[in-house]
This record gives C-alpha cells, structure tokens and sequence, in this order.
C-alpha cells in the first residue's frame, strides 16, 4: 500500500511506521527498546541511512542544523553547531529524527536515481534542511519582495530547500513518535508523575529529549492537559473540566 500524501497523512498511520521501525531494530539487536531510544542504532541499522558531520553553508538569518542527502542515503549535521548542540539536551536526536522522518515517510525512494526538479542535485546539496530562521528577516524581505526584485531573489534563496508546512508537521510528529514512543511513555507515567513539572524534566533527561518536545508529545497522546496561557497540569482536560466545577 502506498504511503499517504503528507498532507493527509494521520498521526496513527506515524505512530504505526515509528513502532515498525523500533521492533525492527529490536529484532536486529536482539535486545528491547528502552528509553533513551536508540535513534542512532535505528537509522543506520533499520533505515540503512549514514549520519555524517560536516559544514553547511548557510545564508544570512539561516540556522541549518542538518539535512537530508536522500540520493547518498546520508543525514549531514551541521558541525559549524557542535556547541549549540552540546548546550541543549535533546536537539541532537530531534535533529536526527527529523530527516529520518523526511527519509521514511517523505522521500520518493523509486525516484531517487531520477533527475531532480530542481536540476542535479550535485555533491554537496542539502535537501529537506531542518532549519531555524530569523523571522524579522523573512518578513522583511517578503514585504519588499512585492516590488523589489532583488529582495525577491534575496526572500527566494533564504527559504529554497525548506520543508513546507505539511513536511514540519508531519516529520515532527514522525521524531516525536520515534523518540517517545506511546508504550514507552505510559510505562513512565507509572514511574512519574506526569503533572509535575519537576518530574516532567527527569523523564524528559531519562528519555534525552527536550521538554517542550515531551510537553508536545504528552499531550498529543492525551496523557496531560495544560490550558492556555497555563503552566499547571492535569492529567486530563475531563480533570481540568472537573476541578472548574468545583469552583
């Protein structure tokens, strides 16, 4: 059956080739997966993808943190950040589970031996880039992009080779799956509680994944429930709906 567009593509059907992935490389290792997930061991040895440092270019405004090289079958992460990746506990393996989602769920891998539509690809291109921008700067230029053509070329060369929107969502929701897979993070809710704060920052350090990545990930299985513009947490919004009752 073929993958469904990225547009469409529903969080079960994410959750479904995370958990595909993680038996895989339980099978090859001959181990089961405990957390931290082994995100490393599961590209180079499930996906057969190469993970390798190097410099990459970047334009003003730009922060390329990696990218994918679909044709090498390579990840290339951006050593110009070694210490910006040192500095923040889980950015690493966020990074290296996103361009495995672009190459698991994203890539045409019958047409990687094709012409590219954007002409030869070449030696040192990087597609699929997981990047950080100035925002100031893209609004700005696409401000004056309407009627300046050199700010036109200028807004066009800063955002080439970013992922759409659909690819963001849906390869982010492909990381967060693989790092933080759903049995996993309800075995640790039997070890945390989830409601803490304190005790969401050791689950987030045993897992090494950034906590706003565990936040996003809890509550996309349900497992807490923070209202807006709120930092307390419930373990349900019936619970939060419960405790507005009794007031």
């Amino acid at each position: 059956m073929s993958k469904p567009p990225l547009r469409f593509m529903k969080n079960e059907h994410i959750e479904d080739v995370t958990a595909r992935r993680i038996r895989e490389y339980e099978a090859k290792a001959g181990t089961l997966v405990k957390l931290p997930v082994p995100v490393e061991g599961i590209i180079e040895q499930v996906l057969d993808l190469t993970i390798l440092w190097d410099a990459i270019d970047e334009q003003p405004g730009e922060l390329i943190l990696g990218g994918l090289q679909a044709k090498k079958r390579t990840i290339l992460l951006n050593e110009k950040h070694m210490t910006l990746f040192n500095e923040k506990p889980g950015l690493l393996r966020s990074t290296q589970g996103h361009e495995a989602g672009h190459w698991d769920i994203d890539i045409d891998k019958s047409n990687l031996d094709g012409p590219s539509l954007f002409g030869d690809e070449g030696d040192g291109a990087i597609v699929h880039r997981h990047a950080s921008k100035s925002n100031d700067l893209i609004e700005v230029l696409l401000s004056l992009a309407h009627k300046n053509e050199q700010a036109y070329r200028a807004y066009k060369k800063l955002t080439a080779g970013q992922d759409t929107p659909d690819q963001k969502s849906a390869v982010d929701r492909y990381q967060s799956a693989l790092l933080m897979p759903a049995w996993l993070m309800q075995e640790a809710a039997t070890r945390y509680d989830l409601t803490v704060w304190t005790e969401l920052y050791r689950l987030a350090e045993e897992s090494q994944v950034n906590i706003s990545n565990l936040v996003t990930r809890l509550r996309r299985l349900e497992m807490i429930f923070i209202p807006k513009g709120s930092k307390t947490i419930y373990g349900s919004e019936d619970e939060f709906a419960g405790q507005g009752s009794l007031f």
